[in-house]
């Protein structure tokens, strides 16, 4: 499952273009009042305005190489605050064979980068943005997640790994909906996951309007 783009909604703009752009130095283009556009290495991510009483936010996970996880925490870590889980910041998954880090941008977006070793995409110089591969997951928040889990199998994507009636990942280790029951815990965040509209579109699939 590839994600081609993916459109999220913020209220604050300005904020989160100066973030990506110049504090991780990400390339960002099309920047108006009404939207910027972030390279995620093959995937574009769109952030566009709307006027909520509860600032949206995401979880959104970036694939790196498999062997630039050490390299990457370093840098991630020289420009934001790496989210902690007790004293660990970083985790690593048996089932997964993955190691991953997150952080949180101005509007509570949590991002996380993961190198999954499983995939053969080591890189052989150190790393910087143009490392960051793909946009390879997106939460997808709902109230029913087995409902939800059966709408995606419908469209063509199969089930990743364990589901459960709270957290199910549909897709594959190239991109991945994480679909968790509304006020869930987001993992390394004290943040309860909220319903948020989305926008994905899908290599193969199209375009699917979430929320």
């Amino acid at each position: 499952m590839m994600i081609e783009e993916l459109q999220l909604y913020t209220t604050r703009l300005e904020d989160l273009k100066h973030f990506y752009r110049d504090t991780l130095g990400m390339e960002v283009s099309n920047a108006t009042d009404q939207a910027f556009n972030l390279q995620v290495g093959g995937t574009k991510m769109i952030f566009k305005p709307c006027e909520t009483d509860r600032e949206p936010f995401y979880h959104v996970a970036w694939s790196i190489p498999t062997n630039r996880f050490k390299q990457a925490k370093k840098w991630a870590a020289s420009r934001v605050v790496l989210s902690r889980e007790g004293d660990r910041d970083e985790t690593y998954s048996t089932n997964w064979n993955s190691h991953s880090l997150y952080f949180e941008d101005p509007a509570g977006n949590i991002i996380e980068l993961i190198a999954h070793h499983r995939i053969q995409n080591e890189s052989d110089h150190d790393f910087s943005t143009q490392d960051i591969l793909q946009v390879c997951e997106i939460g997808l928040v709902t109230e029913d997640v087995l409902s939800v889990v059966n709408e995606l199998q419908q469209i063509g994507l199969t089930r990743w790994g364990e589901v459960s009636d709270t957290f199910a990942p549909v897709g594959d280790v190239h991109g991945l909906f994480i679909v968790v029951r509304k006020d869930r815990t987001w993992f390394f965040s004290k943040q309860k996951a909220q319903i948020y509209p989305l926008e994905v579109s899908i290599l193969g699939v199209g375009k699917l309007r979430i929320g």
